[in-house]
């Protein structure tokens, strides 16, 4: 999540916000999801795969999307796309969503706090929509 909201916020390498200038020497990210999220970004933006049921990639992205609305304090002055759409959305959502969502919240705070990593595992992710 901390990634996510790096490349939005700060930039990264090569993708960020419109105001950020990208220098070729630019240091390494010390993020290791960068370089996927980056993809996963790229994908994101120009998929033209639009059916129901639709793209993996792009269910994935709308995930991350709406769980970092999730974990995030202020919506109003974050920079992640969709952040306060999906605050406003999450007061719509069914009691059943909405509990498996509080659940994996739950868990990745409690990972995070366990590990005091910056991160969330892909499979956490995965294993509540399986």
């Amino acid at each position: 999540m901390e990634a996510l909201v790096h490349i939005y916020k700060d930039g990264c390498q090569t993708i960020g916000p419109s105001d950020k200038d990208f220098k070729e020497n630019q240091a390494p990210c010390k993020y290791v999801a960068c370089k996927g999220l980056e993809l996963l970004v790229r994908h994101f933006a120009g998929c033209k795969l639009r059916v129901p049921g639709g793209c993996i990639h792009c269910k994935r992205m709308w995930q991350l999307l709406e769980l970092h609305s999730r974990l995030c304090a202020n919506s109003h002055t974050c920079r992640v796309p969709l952040c306060r759409n999906f605050k406003e959305r999450i007061k719509k959502q069914s009691k059943k969503d909405e509990i498996r969502w509080k659940m994996l919240v739950k868990k990745i705070l409690t990972t995070k706090r366990i590990a005091g990593a910056p991160f969330i595992s892909s499979a956490m992710v995965s294993s509540l929509w399986q």
